[in-house]
């Protein structure tokens, strides 16, 4: 592998797609006020922008990209991004960031120094920044394992008649009271069952009704936090590259990639890039938190083609092995992910209404908020129905030309560059 080497300067060059100038400038304005002493240059991709009006209130002078008025898929914006910061590494040397938009930088400078030096003496090549904050993910995987928290406190901190419904459901529950570390406190999918769930203790008098309702329909953080590194550990691949840090510029040459199905893209295609960079032999690495995720609600928020990208993006990063993808196990992965999330929906809708009852009744919640409720269930029933529709033939035909462009793209020109 060609390496190129490091530069010494002071240069951050950061690129971002976004669809909201005043999240993306938030999230610069973060970066230079935590970041004096280095040169902060900014890139970004507007997409979704009909009145371009705003373009020039940045905090500081930025370049953009392009303007488009639709939505690209991830992948497309993430390929651009990546192909700019490419160009600007390569002009003005220095270190890259690809970025989400709905971040805050929170890693205090001197701090970030030392991680760059660790990370240069250990001869990272590209590195992912854990978020603290609210969990990247989609909204529907941060709400079941919360619900199911708090109806176990209530459960066990009341004792009356009014409760009863919710003890009635938690009795299903085989609830254990240790917590192991090596379990994803915050993925739904990975954490809620009724075999042995792992419970976070909830005191029921302090909760804020109303802010807990608000949350769980954006998906932030209710009763548990997103885990993170507290120190440098070796990468295998696998991580989202919300906060992407690129020292080694040939990395860019990975590209990202995902698979169409029907009108749709898979997402976690930065999961897919990380994957080929390991494969390339470069040397990826997890650092602690740097920015901090500001969940709010998005243009594809409650959309539930995100949720199904989603769905199609981890079974294919949990399909590939090595350089190559399983056939089988993209089948078998689709399927289970697609069962799996329909349970969680329906368990989610069950909680929420045995919640919404038990708040009405005690008089803790007004109408307004209580609507919310409904609307989070009603949105799990059409999301229910989205994912019952899938036409699993149909996604496998899919992966089958997503396998035939890959292995084009693999032996064109512009891949046999990284084998260089």
């Amino acid at each position: 592998m060609r390496r190129i080497a490091m530069q010494s300067n002071n240069i951050i060059n950061v690129v971002l797609a976004s669809a909201d100038i005043d999240v993306a400038n938030s999230l610069l304005k973060s970066m230079h006020q935590a970041l004096p002493s280095f040169e902060i240059k900014a890139s970004i991709l507007l997409f979704g922008i009909t009145e371009p009006r705003k373009i020039y209130q940045f905090c500081r002078p930025v370049e953009i990209i392009d303007i488009v008025t639709y939505y690209p898929p991830i992948v497309d914006s993430r390929n651009i991004c990546q192909a700019h910061l490419r160009r600007k590494m390569n002009e003005f040397g220095g270190i890259g960031f690809i970025l989400d938009d709905d971040l805050s930088w929170t890693l205090p400078e001197n701090e970030f120094i030392t991680v760059l030096e660790k990370l240069k003496k250990a001869g990272c090549d590209m590195a992912f920044s854990a978020l603290s904050g609210d969990s990247p993910i989609p909204k529907e995987y941060t709400r079941t394992s919360p619900l199911l928290d708090v109806l176990i406190a209530i459960a066990v901190q009341y004792n009356d008649s009014k409760a009863m419904k919710i003890k009635e459901y938690v009795t299903k529950v085989d609830i254990s009271e240790k917590i192991e570390s090596n379990i994803n406190t915050h993925h739904d999918f990975y954490t809620f069952t009724h075999k042995k769930f792992h419970k976070y203790d909830v005191d029921i008098a302090t909760i804020n009704w109303h802010d807990f309702i608000n949350r769980l329909v954006k998906g932030k953080s209710t009763t548990r936090t997103t885990p993170t590194p507290i120190t440098i550990t070796p990468a295998k691949g696998r991580e989202r590259g919300g906060a992407t840090l690129i020292l080694n510029v040939d990395v860019l040459l990975c590209k990202n990639d995902a698979m169409r199905y029907l009108n749709l893209y898979s997402r976690r295609s930065d999961m897919i890039m990380a994957t080929d960079a390991a494969n390339y032999n470069f040397k990826l690495f997890n650092t602690p938190p740097m920015l901090k995720h500001l969940r709010d609600e998005a243009f594809d928020t409650h959309d539930s083609k995100k949720l199904i990208g989603d769905i199609l993006g981890y079974a294919l990063v949990e399909s590939k092995e090595g350089a190559n993808f399983c056939t089988k196990k993209f089948a078998t992965n689709v399927s289970q992910r697609i069962e799996h999330t329909k349970f969680l929906l329906m368990e989610s809708s069950k909680m929420m209404e045995l919640l919404d009852l038990w708040l009405k009744n005690n008089n803790y919640i007004e109408l307004d908020v209580s609507s919310l409720v409904k609307s989070m269930i009603a949105e799990n029933e059409k999301t229910y129905l989205a994912l019952t529709s899938i036409d699993l033939g149909v996604v496998n035909q899919s992966f089958n030309t997503f396998i035939y462009n890959r292995i084009n793209y693999l032996k064109s020109d512009e891949s046999t560059e990284l084998a260089c």
